[in-house]
């Protein structure tokens, strides 16, 4: 107990869990800018870690009496704020490539050194609140319910605020923020010298920063600059991105364009998403303005329709797909953008330069992805065009979940599509062939499920750059081959695939040592599929909504299988966002194993006996472990049921971060024994989360087709109950340690936190391999530990 007021504190608490989540997803969107998003979700990791990094600092501390309390928490403050612009700029010096990671091993240091500088923020918000945790037991339930709701309002703080300013100006901002509230709480002439050196250090510090991070030279934003006269033409920033309008007029986007193409090419304007190239914007004055998109490989399923009725086009950053299905005569056009500042964009500012295209009766831009569309629109479609995949060539993007290329979303497409309609998707060409054929697998299952022969129901072909399938309710008959015959000679695209296929028509334009695609389509389709499937290079399985990572080929193999299949090209397939997350893991497990165990060195002086020890470790890891694995499990969830993640993320901030505050705020009503009733509530989360994992698709399955904000509702309640008996577990175990033994509650707040880490890098790899289900067992078996390993928590 302190001198602090109490009500102060807990104020003081609230706003650093506010700042502390603010700046958590500001620096995912800056490093998503510098780097790619998937390094950007390793902060979530970065921020557990300095909160567990903070509980062994604050163990150590205890030794230095001369230190009081409220000096602690004060210097805390001081130090988060200097440590905003300090890591930043600091972050801003350390040279990363990822794209050389697999050929330089070091860069994988370089990786642990900007983790590190990225904790420090962390560890100074952890420290605070770990301190104002070792205020009176009966007071910390407050005190951490008031941190839960502190993070809920930051999480839903920043949305609006990432609309109106960029990341490094909202992170500055805040620490302002929390220099104002260190000087409202400092006392004593001490403190106000303190506050003064601190306030110039602050200032030299924001006066050096560079406005901007520095984007990766690996991104297409730094290379399309250097080309001459390309100038950023507009720029608009969200929580979805930054939103990048470039004019570079040495630079043609047409994916996979026939080389025998003659039509002209229109001016062009090019989408960015955070610095990496996304679409093309054409400036067109009438549809044959679209012809040279007609000697793409996009154009192969307007060969088995004449004019479609009604075509709906996947989230779209150009206008491609748009400016085919009007060059045809589409009808009706549904474009979809899962991005709300580029449709503003589209719609408005760039309306001068691409003229009309949105403005046009039969085509409508709507802001929803689609598989929420799918959920909501009446209308059967005679097209579905889903966006073009297969860009990700260095295995970025490998353990990133995309709900939109699953079975479950295939399957969804096909069933709206009407008796001769047609699904086509358009990806990358690799060698050897990985997208294609996974996706041809994808369609052949899929196909096969609804009763049909998939070798009659599909078409591929192949240019030199690009790989396309199509996959159609109806047979494909002997006119249509004809027709894709016709329109593979005239413009020298490759046949991969028709029913009446003969061996001799592949392989003819552009030549490869073997006739990779046609081999891997014939054994996919044929009666060698799961032979095939099981011994090939890549992992071709389809994934679904309970393992959605489609951009995983890894198989696993052994160095020799994998060197024997691929010799010295082995290294150039490695998925680097798979090798950052084991990095990362090894890394943080090596720096827990050794801030967990040291303070249990009789010499350190860590109070209790050794079984006490291991019961408080057992305690506070496994409840660490299950929060982490129980959130990223909803997240997963939520993100295919909410159609972004963007949403799913806000739910969860809002579900689990505001009831389970609310949940440690009531656990200070229990005032007896508090043995029995942490077990009970331990257990019954245990069989929560087990019901949750049986029942919960089909609750949200009856709910799918209504409006976004009621869904958002409906997340918000059904995680309720959940998350309020989850928010009571932590505090009430904190509550029992402080009057049972007050000096490991720091060593606590860092077991919990670093098994937060793990759970957070784990849960992930487990999916990937087993899918989300094991990671909701996984979370339901540490929250029955967590039950177990309560009854023997020190007592008072």
């Amino acid at each position: 107990m302190d001198s602090d007021c109490p009500a102060r504190l807990r104020a003081t608490v609230f706003l650093v869990s506010l700042v502390t989540i603010v700046v958590e997803i500001a620096l995912m969107r800056e490093l998503a800018l510098r780097f790619w998003e998937h390094l950007a979700w390793l902060v979530i990791s970065i921020a557990l870690l300095g909160f567990g990094i903070s509980g062994t600092i604050l163990l150590l501390l205890q030794r230095f009496r001369r230190f009081t309390t409220p000096a602690k928490r004060y210097l805390s403050l001081l130090g988060l704020a200097l440590s905003i612009p300090f890591c930043l700029t600091v972050a801003g010096l350390i040279d990363l490539d990822l794209v050389q990671m697999v050929w330089q091993p070091t860069q994988v240091v370089r990786v642990g050194q900007l983790e590190l500088i990225l904790t420090l923020p962390f560890i100074f918000s952890g420290m605070y609140i770990g301190l104002a945790l070792q205020d009176d037991p009966a007071r910390v339930p407050g005190h951490y319910g008031a941190s839960f709701i502190g993070s809920a309002m930051g999480g839903l703080l920043v949305l609006p605020l990432l609309f109106l300013f960029s990341p490094r100006r909202i992170m500055l901002g805040c620490a302002l923020l929390i220099f104002g509230a260190a000087l409202f709480n400092g006392r004593g002439s001490r403190r106000a010298a303190g506050g003064v050196g601190t306030a110039i250090i602050l200032a030299v510090l924001i006066w050096q920063l560079p406005q901007a991070m520095p984007i990766s030279a690996d991104k297409d934003l730094p290379q399309l600059m250097a080309a001459p006269d390309s100038e950023i033409v507009l720029s608009r920033s969200s929580p979805q991105g930054l939103v990048q309008i470039v004019r570079a007029p040495s630079y043609h986007g047409a994916p996979g364009l026939s080389l025998s193409n003659t039509a002209p090419v229109p001016e062009q304007l090019l989408v960015l998403l955070d610095g990496a190239l996304d679409g093309t914007l054409h400036r067109i004055e009438g549809d044959d303005d679209f012809a040279f998109l007609d000697n793409t490989t996009m154009a192969l399923s307007y060969r088995l329709l004449d004019i479609p009725s009604r075509v709906l086009i996947g989230p779209e950053a150009g206008t491609d797909q748009i400016g085919l299905a009007l060059y045809h005569g589409a009808e009706k056009i549904t474009a979809l953008s899962d991005n709300s500042a580029l449709t503003g964009l589209k719609t408005a500012d760039l309306a001068g330069q691409i003229g009309d295209l949105y403005r046009r009766p039969e085509v409508s831009l709507l802001t929803m992805t689609l598989r929420g569309y799918l959920y909501t629109s009446p209308h059967l479609y005679s097209m579905i065009h889903l966006p073009v995949t297969g860009h990700d060539f260095g295995g970025f993007r490998s353990a990133a979940p995309n709900p939109l290329l699953t079975l479950d979303a295939f399957r969804a497409c096909f069933n709206r599509l009407e008796d001769d309609g047609v699904m086509a998707i358009t990806t990358q060409a690799h060698i050897p062939p990985r997208e294609s054929l996974r996706l041809l697998n994808m369609c052949a299952v899929l196909l096969a499920q609804s009763g049909r022969d998939p070798r009659t129901h599909i078409a591929v072909v192949r240019s030199w750059a690009t790989v396309t399938l199509v996959a159609a309710r109806s047979e494909i008959s002997a006119p249509r081959s004809a027709s894709i015959r016709s329109f593979c000679r005239s413009r020298g695209f490759d046949l991969v695939w028709l029913p009446d296929i003969k061996p001799a028509e592949v392989n003819r334009y552009h030549v490869l040592d073997e006739p990779q695609y046609y081999l891997g389509a014939t054994n996919i389709l044929g009666a060698q599929n799961n032979k095939f499937v099981a011994e090939y290079v890549y992992d071709l399985r389809s994934p679904d909504d309970g393992k959605p990572f489609f951009h995983h080929f890894s198989r696993h193999l052994s160095t020799s299988d994998f060197s024997k299949q691929l010799g010295k090209r082995g290294r150039s397939y490695a998925e680097i966002g798979t090798l950052l997350l084991i990095a990362a893991l090894v890394q943080a497990s090596v720096l827990a194993l050794v801030l967990i165990v040291v303070p249990m060195v009789p010499a350190v002086g860590l109070v209790g006996s050794r079984s006490e020890q291991l019961l408080v470790v057992g305690f506070f890891a496994t409840i660490g472990g299950g929060f982490m694995l129980l959130e990223i499990g909803f997240l997963q969830k939520l993100e295919v049921y909410l159609g972004h993640p963007v949403y799913a993320a806000t739910a969860v901030l809002c579900g689990f971060l505001f009831f389970g505050g609310l949940g440690s705020i009531i656990s200070s009503a229990l005032k007896t024994s508090l043995n029995r009733p942490h077990f009970f509530i331990g257990f019954t989360i245990a069989v929560l989360a087990i019901i949750y994992l049986l029942q919960l698709d089909t609750l949200l399955s009856m709910t799918e087709a209504t409006a976004l904000p009621a869904r958002l509702a409906i997340v918000i309640l059904v995680t309720a109950p959940l998350a309020l008996l989850m928010g009571m577990m932590f505090p009430l175990g904190l509550r029992r340690l402080g009057y049972g033994l007050p000096q490991m509650i720091p060593w606590a707040w860092s077991v919990n936190g670093f098994t937060s880490v793990l759970a957070t890098l784990l849960a992930p790899l487990l999916a990937m391999r087993w899918g989300f289900g094991l990671v909701g067992w996984s979370a339901a078996l540490c929250y029955g530990l967590a039950a177990l390993f309560s009854l023997g928590l020190p007592r008072r």
